[in-house]
């Protein structure tokens, strides 16, 4: 038999065996993707019936979505949900007056601080220990509490009515399922609306918000009367809005008006309550349909094309760092994501590490190279926050964070303490 002639059985059998790969492949994908989301509601769907879901479960519920499902759409939620935040003038005008937006070093170091301390809270357990761990196991992770501890101290010193806590609180809670079925592979499913409505409301007991309601049917309600009554058009609106605008947008040129082009796009995920009280003006018609088309193509994909994420990912270091036992100081992370200036990004080691930190700036990644001046050694969580502050409330920090936990900070943890407290 001729070549010729072998030539079509030839064809129909290698692609009989790649159809069939694929499908192979694509079976796979179906079967992967939902597996970590069916034994999570395995193991949770009773509790939630009966509505007994400790606030250490729902983190773990909520975990499903930011860490291994929608690690990145959920944390832009959450960063919207605070962009949310400016457009009530009570909120804004408190931001301009830290002066914590003069520059764009500060900018950036201030939206740094606020991803790694949330991230922090979402991706460490809330009892400082793992939710598997025995009872009576130590409490050798206290991340979590010691990031909420420093954001209550940090706020001590300002004037912030609760009302406005509340507000945001609730967006905390609401907004990431709002962007799961906008935008997500997949919607969250009512035992992870529910959990997320318990996990905040801890939050927020532990940060001593008063008036949670009780039901997320009631906190949603009042959200919603709340914006009515106070997110009306401000300067400081508009001031706040642009300078985050501004970092979030930083990689983007103004050559050929790129920059133009995705403030539009960044101005269509925004209700027109919230746009109007920006002072902003409205999206070009085109901006909706396709940040909703691109970002439903993302998902489509992502549902049924790719491999389900094996590892957490998250905004901090998921697994407790290694703690050198020897060391007089707490130990200094690394956050796995960093803003316009690189606070907290390690400096690249050897010739390759150097051109890599250029070339990164050279895109537009970054403003500058890692450097000591953007702590390039790391942050300790009881030092993050405004620079005037750095260096004051470690002590009251700790004290803080035993109580929310419920026994003493780890010594190795303490070490870092040793600086006058304010």
């Amino acid at each position: 038999m001729s070549f010729l002639t072998r030539l079509p059985l030839f064809l129909y059998t290698k692609s009989s065996l790649v159809c069939a790969l694929a499908v192979v492949y694509l079976s796979v994908v179906r079967s992967l993707r939902w597996r970590r989301y069916n034994a999570i509601h395995k193991k949770y769907s009773a509790k939630f019936r009966a509505k007994t879901l400790t606030p250490e479960e729902a983190q773990e519920v909520i975990q499903l979505s930011f860490m291994y499902d929608m690690p990145t759409l959920s944390e832009y939620s959450l960063a919207f949900a605070l962009f949310k935040t400016y457009a009530i003038p009570t909120i804004s005008k408190l931001l301009l007056d830290t002066k914590q937006l003069a520059s764009q070093a500060l900018v950036a170091r201030r939206y740094a601080d606020t991803e790694i301390l949330i991230g922090t809270w979402i991706a460490c357990p809330l009892a400082g220990r793992l939710i598997t761990a025995e009872p009576e196991a130590p409490a050798n992770d206290p991340r979590a509490s010691i990031a909420l501890a420093r954001v209550n101290w940090l706020h001590s010193k300002y004037k912030i009515s609760n009302e406005d806590y509340l507000y945001t609180l609730g967006l905390f809670a609401f907004e990431p399922g709002t962007w799961a079925a906008r935008y997500g592979w997949r919607p969250l499913s009512p035992l992870e609306r529910h959990a997320s409505f318990v996990y905040w409301a801890e939050i927020g007991r532990k940060m001593n918000i008063k008036n949670i309601p009780n039901t997320a049917e009631e906190f949603q309600a009042w959200l919603r009367t709340y914006e009515e009554e106070h997110m009306v058009p401000a300067q400081s609106n508009y001031d706040v809005a642009k300078h985050t605008t501004d970092e979030l947008l930083f990689p983007v040129p103004e050559t050929f008006g790129l920059r133009s082009f995705f403030e539009g796009l960044t101005r269509s995920l925004l209700e027109d309550i919230v746009r109007v009280a920006m002072m902003q003006p409205e999206a070009p018609k085109y901006a909706k349909y396709l940040v909703r088309g691109t970002l439903g193509l993302f998902a489509f994909i992502e549902r049924y094309l790719l491999l389900p994420r094996r590892k957490p990912f998250a905004v901090v270091q998921v697994d407790l760092p290694k703690i050198d036992s020897d060391s007089a100081a707490a130990p200094r992370l690394h956050p796995n994501k960093y803003a316009s200036k690189p606070w907290y990004k390690p400096r690249s080691r050897g010739l390759g590490g150097f051109l890599l930190d250029r070339l990164q700036v050279f895109i537009r990644m970054y403003d500058d190279v890692p450097r000591p001046e953007y702590k390039c050694e790391g942050y300790r969580l009881h030092e993050v926050g405004p620079l005037r502050f750095e260096q004051e409330g470690h002590e009251q920090v700790m004290k803080m964070a035993a109580e929310l936990q419920g026994c003493p900070v780890v010594d190795a943890w303490k070490h870092g303490s040793k600086t006058t407290a304010g």
